[in-house]
């Protein structure tokens, strides 16, 4: 993809008048772009200068979160000494990943830029003339934050520019350092302001509607209210502010409920279509990792060949191509596999009035790819081809061919990716499972991962309890979302739910009915913007499978307990004739009167019995602990089979270790796991991460 339109104006600025200090300093002076007088021409150069130094981080944005975590292994015949100190989670001060600097010259960029721009300037009636850009600033700014204390616990923090190479020996030199509250306090604060304001995608600037390889010049930058929910999350994470779960529910709401830019799952699965669940797949999931950035909340682009600019080799550290001999970096894990394969895929079929529940084997030798088992999320985006034709030919190469298809894209197997997403939709609707939950809203997170959120589900009290609804009413959003017009003829609801978190405009947010549906052929309901569970995604008919369950496998064994299934044991009824007496007809009566009690019993029970996954319970503030963990434990594998291989696992794992502490300040040097999470890897693998660091080193100069 080629970008030289706008980002090439900005190495014009960037590669003259640099100040002389040294790339190995932890914090790097570098800068050109130091000017009083900025001009609108200048602002557009200024921004694409911030954004060419944004592509550095492209590669460690993706491998940090990756390789250090559980879902692949390193070759160590063929990796690189860099990434095979990843993988080992024992990183040196001089590994190429580990280069703070570089996100330093993106927030001293900012910092330059935000001193010098006219805020005051404006362009008509109340509009600012450069809010957009200090918008954006201010987002990449948080941005940089963000990936550094998730990185190296507690980082120099400098909110104002550094104009030569003294200043910043003296910033490093004094040792001050801001922890992961510190920071995000102030960049929660510094954006505060966008959330009100009556544009969401708009915030963004987009320098014209031309778009190059599928990537929109908007969706260069981030979404402010996307980005708050993260910078949110992560702070509750850290300190157990509950509040904070509170405004990280309110901020992924609004942003993707925002009208007119409504964002929405989609039902862009991977499937069985045929009734053995073996034979006939059909894939839409990897739309998802298409040439379109439509799926992402910002994105990194990136030249595809190194002859125009910034490129990245993540594909070739996770794929098979001609420059690395065919033999990829990494592969994916016998963890990722495991959890895989524990799913149970569901299928819902309904022919001539006949509705049947299928579900998948558990017999790998079922299948053409063992893979196939269970979820197919990984056997859609890992992929194993023979080699033959390149291997007869030259005996370095490798036999086998192997292929993670996020990072495929478009042309010839050495073609570098055009872009790095920076936040995907779908796993940002993951995140908000974990606030929800974490916030006490277990019935709703699991409605995200079996159901997915609209109308329909928030008001089905089978899904969402009356309790658990009524709380989500009191979280307010900012006014952009709301009134539900299906509330209208109910001035009580219409007025509870107001502007709450529970408005998914059913206009807007559809469902797929598939009660009268033969498999793969579903109506829509509602709206045009699909919601499904995200798990349905690679599981099937999620919300007809009996096997995932809202509540934890002890507490269903109790339920059980409580509501057994009466044997149903009918009496035999007497016959009736003409020398029968009144005694007779009596008895009759009163036989078909119990069988009549029992049978309604036992219906009864079935019904009981088979809402074990259903929101009934959810006052139980005993049952509703239970349940938060189990959720827990669910988003959790969920996060792993939606985002493996895209950098956010190491993450996802170090948030679930600080909220298991009640306060993740405390967080030390090495991993170790919360009994839940710990127990689950001992079952799943034998590659556990106790006792490795959680962050990498600092450099000290």
């Amino acid at each position: 993809m080629k970008l030289k339109s706008i980002i090439a104006c900005g190495l014009l600025l960037l590669g003259v008048g640099a100040a002389t200090t040294s790339c190995e300093d932890m914090f790097t002076a570098e800068n050109s772009l130091v000017t009083t007088d900025l001009a609108p021409k200048d602002t557009l150069y200024q921004m694409m200068g911030i954004v060419k130094r944004m592509q550095k981080l492209a590669d460690r944005t993706v491998l940090l979160g990756e390789i250090r975590a559980d879902l692949v292994e390193v070759d160590p015949l063929h990796a690189s000494a860099d990434i095979q100190e990843l993988g080992n989670n024992n990183v040196s001060l001089s590994n190429a990943y580990n280069k703070p600097a570089d996100y330093y010259a993106v927030i001293n960029s900012c910092n330059i830029y935000l001193a010098n721009v006219d805020t005051m300037r404006y362009a008509q009636g109340t509009r600012k003339y450069f809010e957009k850009e200090v918008c954006a600033a201010k987002c990449f700014r948080a941005w940089c934050y963000l990936e550094l204390v998730k990185n190296y616990g507690s980082v120099p923090f400098v909110t104002e520019p550094v104009d030569d190479s003294d200043q910043a020996e003296d910033i490093v030199a004094s040792g001050q350092k801001g922890d992961m509250k510190t920071i995000l306090d102030f960049c929660i604060q510094d954006l505060q302001k966008y959330p009100y304001m009556d544009e969401n995608n708009e915030l963004r600037q987009a320098y014209g509607d031309k778009s190059y390889g599928g990537v929109r010049y908007r969706d260069i930058f981030l979404p402010v209210r996307a980005l708050l929910a993260e910078l949110y999350l992560w702070r509750a994470s850290y300190t157990d502010n509950q509040q904070d779960y509170i405004n990280a529910i309110r901020m992924y709401h609004d942003y993707f409920t925002f009208p007119k830019e409504e964002i929405s799952t989609e039902n862009r699965a991977v499937a069985w279509m045929d009734r053995d669940l073996n034979r006939s797949l059909t894939d839409a999931y990897l739309n998802y990792f298409s040439s379109s950035s439509r799926y992402n909340a910002g994105i990194l682009p990136l030249d595809t060949t190194a002859y125009y600019g910034t490129v990245t080799d993540v594909r070739a550290v996770f794929n098979s191509q001609y420059s690395n001999k065919y033999y990829p970096a990494v592969v994916p894990s016998q963890r990722i596999k495991n959890i895989s394969k524990k799913q149970d895929y569901c299928a819902y079929n309904y022919e001539i009035g006949l509705a049947d529940t299928l579900y998948g084997s558990h017999d790998a030798n079922n299948f053409r790819e063992k893979i196939e088992e269970g979820d197919l999320r990984l056997s859609s985006v890992f992929g194993t081809y023979s080699n033959f034709r390149e291997s007869q030919y030259n005996s370095d190469v490798n036999p086998l061919q192997y292929s993670i298809n996020k990072y495929m894209g478009a042309g010839g197997s050495d073609i570098r990716v055009a872009y790095i997403p920076l936040f995907r939709n779908n796993i940002l609707y993951l995140h908000l499972a974990e606030a929800l939950n974490r916030a006490g809203f277990p019935e709703t997170a699991f409605a995200v991962l079996a159901y997915g959120l609209s109308y329909y589900t928030l008001n089905n009290r089978d899904i969402i309890s009356q309790d658990e609804f009524d709380r989500l009413c009191e979280i307010k959003s900012y006014g952009f979302t709301s009134q539900e017009p299906m509330y209208a003829d109910n001035a009580e609801l219409f007025a509870k739910t107001n502007g709450s978190f529970v408005i998914w405009d059913s206009n807007t947010f559809g469902m797929l009915d598939k009660s009268t549906s033969q498999m793969g052929t579903y109506q829509r309901r509602g709206g045009n913007s699909i919601q499904v569970g995200i798990h349905s995604l690679g599981s099937g008919d999620t919300e007809y499978n009996k096997k995932y369950y809202l509540d934890d496998s002890v507490t269903i064994a109790s339920m059980y307990a409580n509501y057994p299934t009466p044997n149903l044991v009918l009496q035999e009824v007497p016959v009736l004739d003409e020398t029968s007496t009144a005694e007779d007809s009596l008895n009759y009566q009163n036989v078909i009167n119990a069988n009549l009690e029992a049978d309604s019993l036992y219906q009864v029970a079935l019904v009981k019995t088979d809402s074990l996954r259903r929101a009934y319970l959810s006052t139980d503030a005993a049952v509703r602990a239970k349940r938060q963990a189990h959720v827990a434990q669910l988003i959790l594998d969920e996060e792993a089979l939606e985002g493996m291989f895209e950098g956010v696992r190491f993450y996802d794992i170090m948030r679930y270790q600080m909220q298991d502490k009640k306060g993740g300040q405390n967080i030390g040097a090495t991993i170790t796991l919360p009994a839940y999470i710990e127990e689950k890897y001992e079952a799943l693998g034998t590659d556990k991460m106790t006792g490795k660091p959680w962050y990498l080193p600092l450099p000290t100069r």
